[in-house]
């Protein structure tokens, strides 16, 4: 990845390449995001906007062909590396990925083909379901509702997981080291993380149409929650296997990487771990 940076530094003509070339491919159009996140946060908005421009020639047809996702990816990509370049303000650049989240959660309402698509999908499994066993627990409507309650998070997640590329890409090109730290430091306001566990917990209560993006809000604080766990692993020396437990962690029992994130950001665990 650290080659590919290389390359679209050297100029615009290679960003507009690379973001062409990779743009019109379901598994590589993630790094046409990336690519016009990485412009953005060196070059600045101008400069990022040009290279975002070209980036829509891959992503509007693939939205014409039925897939809105690169779409949003590169507009909300875009937008959360202009947010980090202004502020340098990592709670700032996941809170607009939140927002990023929400419009495209809401964009469902004029999704009509995707929408009737998930649920043909949905009742045709069931449907083999009810001939296999002769029951099911959930009518297609319960599962349709739990899997669109993710689409907005999903797309909050990618554009940060983008915009993560970015920065390392930048780290490693003109600051070793500094996405690490950035990361590492990662922590909400309190004031912040009070709003998001409450909105939290009034989605818990199941009142709509909260109810549906429970894992949007549930966003900062995980990340948050992850922030602290590297930075604990790298304070006491642990190595990559106790890495990949706190994403076993995160895949099994997330509420409590995302109780971690809420803890930090009221009891500052940084230093208390530093004064230990």
């Amino acid at each position: 990845m650290r080659g590919l940076a290389e390359y679209v530094m050297l100029g615009r003509r290679q960003a507009i390449i690379i973001v062409l070339l990779c743009g019109f491919f379901p598994l590589l159009y993630f790094f046409s995001a990336a690519i016009v996140a990485l412009v953005t946060l060196r070059k600045g908005r101008n400069e990022g906007l040009i290279v975002l421009l070209w980036s829509m020639l891959p992503a509007g047809t693939l939205w014409a062909m039925g897939d809105s996702s690169p779409m949003f990816l590169m507009l909300g990509t875009f937008a959360l590396a202009a947010v980090l370049r202004k502020t340098e303000s990592w709670q700032f650049a996941i809170l607009a990925a939140l927002a990023v989240g929400l419009v495209t959660q809401l964009s469902l309402i004029f999704q009509p083909e995707y929408l009737a698509l998930v649920e043909g999908l949905v009742s045709d499994g069931l449907q083999e379901q009810l001939n296999q066993s002769g029951q099911t627990e959930y009518t297609v409507e319960q599962i349709v509702d739990l899997l669109l309650s993710f689409y907005g998070a999903y797309h909050a997640i990618m554009v940060i997981v983008c915009l993560m590329i970015a920065r390392w890409c930048q780290a490693a090109l003109y600051n070793p080291g500094g996405f690490r730290q950035e990361f590492h430091n990662l922590r909400f306001d309190p004031r912040v993380m009070v709003v998001l566990l409450g909105l939290i917990l009034v989605a818990l209560l199941d009142i709509p149409p909260l109810d549906l993006w429970l894992p949007l809000f549930s966003i900062g604080p995980m990340i948050a929650g992850l922030a602290i766990a590297h930075y604990t692993v790298a304070k006491k020396g642990g190595g990559v296997v106790w890495l990949v437990m706190v994403y076993l962690t995160l895949l099994m029992m997330a509420p409590a990487i995302i109780m971690l994130g809420l803890a930090d950001s009221v009891l500052d665990l940084r230093k208390r771990l530093d004064n230990s």
